[in-house]
């Protein structure tokens, strides 16, 4: 008997015991399987306010209460959507011919002046490599927010830097040419002496999201710039609402 009683005391350990862990893995395939809606969720909180700034011209300002609820019950709210304000935007490594952007415009504000007098830049490279600077610029009184001007010039020392009218807003397009560059640090600033100081300037939109579904929650930030960037000289024509024209030898059409 005292045998027995021993056995049956093991089954009974051994059959709580896996029991037990049994439970613990239904408990957290459960929490993963919320934990994915959650994600997919917060992902279409992202989505909806990123159609709302870019699709329907929204300010950041009308982002701060969004909020949406599906019948699954799962749920998402905005979670800490602004501005990513910076006296330095840094790129650690581009490879040849990729391109960084730096924007000199309120996101919010395409007809307002950025209020800087010249920008400076330095990277690090190797021997005889080029640095292609472009930007674009345009005169924020006038009616249609369209670029006036196109500027490229390459840099082959670094640091580097440009004056700018700082009664227009630009976009700066930065782009290393047969080599890869490495610690890309662009500042504005508003005195264009030695020895000014940086100034902080609204650069990239944050759009952020949290999804909740059951007793999971997850989140998603992402960083954006305010229009879209396409590539090469062509990034600049996503200030246009007039119709692309590739041709030439014909005269381009009246842009309504």
């Amino acid at each position: 008997m005292p045998l027995a009683l021993i056995i049956m005391t093991t089954l009974v350990i051994g059959a709580f015991t896996f029991g037990n862990v049994l439970f613990q893995s239904l408990l957290r395939s459960r929490e993963l399987d919320a934990s994915t809606v959650a994600y997919y969720a917060a992902d279409a909180g992202i989505e909806r306010q990123l159609y709302a700034v870019r699709k329907e011209n929204a300010n950041v300002a009308d982002l701060l209460n969004a909020s949406s609820t599906y019948v699954n019950g799962s749920s998402w709210t905005q979670a800490g959507s602004g501005f990513n304000v910076t006296n330095s935007k840094f790129f650690s490594a581009i490879n040849a011919g990729d391109f960084q952007f730096v924007d000199l415009f309120n996101p919010d504000r395409l007809d307002a002046a950025a209020g800087i007098a010249e920008v400076r830049w330095t990277w690090s490279g190797p021997p005889g490599c080029k640095l292609e600077v472009a930007y674009a610029q345009w005169d924020v009184t006038q009616p249609s927010i369209l670029p006036e001007q196109f500027t490229i010039r390459d840099w082959t020392v670094s640091p580097g830097f440009q004056s700018v009218n700082p009664n227009r807003a630009y976009r700066f397009r930065f782009r290393p040419k047969a080599c890869n560059i490495t610690n890309l640090a662009v500042s504005a600033y508003t005195d264009p002496s030695a020895s000014a100081t940086p100034v902080q300037f609204p650069g990239d939109i944050v759009v952020a999201a949290q999804g909740m579904y059951a007793s999971t929650t997850q989140a998603i930030s992402v960083t954006m710039p305010r229009l879209e960037i396409l590539s090469g000289i062509f990034s600049y024509v996503i200030f246009s609402e007039c119709t692309l024209f590739k041709d030439p030898n014909s005269a381009a059409p009246a842009c309504p």
